[in-house]
């Protein structure tokens, strides 16, 4: 669950929560107001016979009494039973009580001189129930709607709320990725003066580390590749005229044999950190020309048909005759595909199989490279592209992972784009299309 819905969630619970709690206290007032309501009714009802009453006995004329009482059993329902007390005896009004009349409500008035009326109401417990329930059922479905339309609103601030600081996040997150991704000096939005700004300053201020310590580097390493050459090209010249000479004891022919292959290793080594830094400042050397792709491809295919017999590995080479001629650097081009090549035997195992084509698709042509062998894991294939970046290899080949970053860079600046499609244990395909100028 992302940090962004978490937040809303957060938001729009307290949202709800505190529409509820709202929604019920308003509930519960309205509830008491209805019954405030109903009581206040009844005591009008009350106060107009006593008023009636005293009338009555200014007038001398008890009927007065009797008539009100009677309009009231008429016309309002909730008065269940009525009746006064005429020359001292209880006179029902209006009929019969209703069987769901409740207690009686006692009314007396009394005149100046002394004289008294007494009159009982009782009113219709049942109706009185519908009346709440019917009020309380509107008042409830009205909340529910304020309740419901506040909640919703509720979640909708709580979206707004949360989208900008987890939009921060975000280009926080996406910011380290890059920088994860090689591409140091990346910053991130560090406007604020909360946690997440002092976040962002603090990726910016290790970006910028990064890069620097990464120029560092790459200084020392021009330095040091520089330096290493001419004495590993001594070591090379020194072995093979000692060898030539010959002369030397059991054995150490042998052993010049090796200083001369692992000076020649070291030196190859040097001169692909020496082209990587290059790359880096952009200084590739680049010499263009019109040239047809095909040859290149089958001249390497060829070059390494040995090493694949000698691996153990079956190796086809499919180009499609007529391919168009193209701008490229052919020097440069027979160092990427043979790069290519050479990374599908090295991480291939015995038994298995190379296949190099090229074919026109569209307008550009394609160049692949795909095996059987080990494959790279997903989780591999975004730092593939990096410098020193290996993949884990159960052949047990040798390499320093400086190829593919080499190969990549020529391919970009014939305008071209490196691809890569693998599955772990199924093997992996590499490609790349020039544009047919």
């Amino acid at each position: 669950m992302t940090l962004r819905l978490k937040l809303g969630l957060a938001l729009a619970l307290v949202a709800l929560g505190s529409t509820a709690a709202a929604t019920a206290l308003m509930f519960r007032l309205q509830t008491e107001a209805l019954r405030a309501s109903e009581a206040e009714t009844l005591r009008l009802l009350s106060d107009g016979v006593r008023r009636v009453a005293q009338e009555s006995l200014l007038a001398q004329d008890p009927l007065m009494l009797l008539d009100h009482l009677a309009h009231l059993r008429r016309e309002r329902p909730e008065v269940a039973a009525a009746r006064a007390m005429v020359s001292g005896t209880w006179r029902e009004v209006g009929g019969p009580a209703k069987a769901d009349a409740g207690p009686p409500v006692g009314i007396k008035a009394q005149a100046p001189d002394g004289a008294a009326a007494e009159a009982e109401l009782s009113f219709s417990t049942r109706l009185l129930a519908e009346r709440m329930a019917a009020a309380r059922a509107e008042l409830g479905a009205r909340a529910l709607r304020a309740g419901g339309l506040a909640a919703a609103l509720g979640v909708v601030v709580a979206a707004l709320l949360s989208a900008p600081l987890t939009g921060r996040i975000l280009r926080i997150e996406r910011a380290v990725a890059e920088i994860a991704e090689g591409k140091l000096g990346v910053q991130a939005e560090a406007a604020g003066s909360d946690e997440v700004a002092r976040l962002a300053r603090g990726v910016n201020a290790m970006s910028a580390r990064l890069k620097e310590l990464d120029e560092l580097k790459r200084l020392f390493v021009a330095s040091v590749t520089h330096e290493l050459r001419s004495p590993l090209g001594a070591i090379q010249a020194q072995a093979a005229e000692l060898i030539a000479a010959g002369g030397l004891a059991e054995g150490q022919a042998e052993m010049l044999g090796r200083v001369r292959r692992n000076a020649a290793r070291l030196e190859h080594f040097v001169a692909s950190l020496l082209e990587v830094a290059k790359i880096e400042r952009g200084q590739l050397e680049y010499s263009p020309r019109r040239a047809v792709l095909g040859p290149i491809v089958e001249d390497a295919a060829l070059f390494f048909a040995a090493r694949a017999r000698e691996a153990g590995l079956s190796m086809e080479s499919r180009v499609e005759p007529g391919l168009p001629e193209l701008n490229l650097d052919p020097d440069l081009m027979t160092q990427a595909v043979t790069n290519l090549i050479s990374n599908a035997i090295k991480y291939t195992p015995k038994g298995g199989r190379v296949t190099v084509s090229a074919a026109k698709e569209g307008r550009a042509v394609e160049v692949a490279v795909a095996d059987t062998g080990v494959g790279i894991a997903p989780e591999a294939l975004a730092r593939l592209f990096t410098p020193f970046e290996r993949v884990k290899n159960p052949t047990g080949a040798p390499g320093v992972g400086l190829g593919l970053v080499i190969t990549k860079s020529i391919i970009e600046r014939h305008g071209g784009t490196l691809t890569v499609t693998s599955q772990p244990g199924q093997g992996s395909r590499f490609s790349f299309r020039l544009p047919v100028a």
